[in-house]
């Protein structure tokens, strides 16, 4: 009797064993993190979004969201382990920005948009708003 328990504790611990193969290779595919470019985003301006990789994350391609709306998608580019795609900021307050691995992997950051400039707004342009965050995240 002893034999067949031991038998059963044996197939058992086989089977979740096998159970933790089949699951290992999504643990080698991760987003390691995700980068705005600015650390100052302005409604209306465009920033790109980076979501850096684990070797094994470049065979699968990234969707990258906004307040769990999907703004797009990029495959990950192998030599750099990295997924980019561009944000427009559509509304000023805190945004979640996520890039998710279908079923495999997600990271988020948070930032806070802020409204263009009164000046902007009033004529009509952004474009001084996006300058000024564009100069203020290139020496950063």
């Amino acid at each position: 009797m002893g034999k067949m328990r031991a038998g059963y504790g044996v197939g058992a611990f086989g089977a979740m064993a096998a159970v933790a193969v089949v699951a290992a290779p999504s643990a080698n595919a991760l987003i390691n993190n995700v980068v705005v470019a600015s650390q100052n985003p302005v409604v209306g301006c465009s920033y790109l979004v980076t979501a850096n990789t684990t070797i094994g994350g470049s065979l699968f391609t990234v969707k990258f969201s906004d307040n769990g709306v999907e703004f797009g998608q990029s495959s990950v580019v192998l030599a750099a382990n990295q997924a980019t795609i561009t944000w427009i900021p559509k509304t000023a307050g805190k945004h979640t920005i996520t890039a998710t691995q279908e079923l495999i992997s997600s990271k988020s950051t948070d930032v806070t948009v802020s409204a263009q400039s009164p000046l902007s707004a009033l004529l009509g342009t952004g474009s001084a708003s996006c300058t000024s965050q564009s100069s203020l995240s290139a020496g950063a």
